[in-house]
């Protein structure tokens, strides 16, 4: 992808005011201990955000409006993906708190019990991963790991997918077709919570050439194929 377009997905992820942004990389279950050489400026702090997720595999997720206007500390240098992301957050007000072993949400610091994310909308956030990492991998045009995409879903009271929207190109017209086909297949099955920002906002982006968001197996259809 070219440097333009991840300008412009790190813009659009800044522009969303009100919904919840989900960089979703590549997990790294060895993340945590690991030395990670890190080069990651000045800069928004949603794209550094966005750099991190894709260096270090970590799906970062938060409320766009909470970075807005503030900038990152520089990140240089081998390190774990822990102290990375704590120097990444240093004077901006946030703190980082661990979902799981390659998630984090974002909230202001110090935390309180106001700040923090209900236990049901983190769940939910964990939901709509493993639906969208199923529906892109069960597609042979879709399967993650080597373009960025920024898209949205709403989410119905009954826990339906009522629309979904794809923000950008993922730089192939293929690719964009088997995005849009997995997508109308993608399953929630779980109504919101009360709590849940929509709509919600997920960045896919890459790991290195060749790599995939942990699919396996082979994928069950081409959009070109199917139905």
């Amino acid at each position: 992808m070219t440097p333009d377009a991840r300008a412009s997905s790190a813009r659009l992820c800044r522009a969303l005011m009100f919904g919840v942004c989900l960089v979703l990389a590549p997990p790294d279950v060895s993340a945590q201990e690991a030395q990670i050489d890190f080069d990651i400026t000045v800069q928004p702090l949603a794209a550094a955000l966005e750099q991190y997720g894709a260096v270090a595999g970590r799906n970062v997720l938060y409320n766009s409006n909470l970075t807005a206007g503030l900038h990152s500390s520089a990140v240089r240098g081998p390190m774990t993906a822990d102290a990375a992301l704590a120097r990444l957050l240093a004077g901006s007000g946030l703190s980082a708190r661990v979902l799981g072993e390659t998630s984090f949400v974002l909230y202001p610091a110090p935390a309180t019990a106001q700040a923090a994310l209900p236990v049901p909308v983190n769940h939910y956030y964990a939901r709509l991963q493993t639906g969208l990492r199923a529906a892109l991998c069960a597609e042979a045009d879709a399967r993650p790991g080597h373009y960025r995409i920024a898209l949205q879903f709403w989410i119905d009271p009954a826990g339906n997918l009522e629309r979904f929207a794809r923000l950008g190109s993922a730089g192939s017209a293929t690719v964009d077709a088997g995005i849009d086909h997995a997508l109308r297949r993608m399953q929630v099955d779980a109504p919101p919570p009360a709590g849940l920002a929509q709509p919600v906002t997920l960045v896919v982006v890459p790991q290195g050439p060749g790599t995939t968001m942990a699919c396996n197996g082979s994928p069950a259809r081409r959009a070109s194929a199917a139905p």
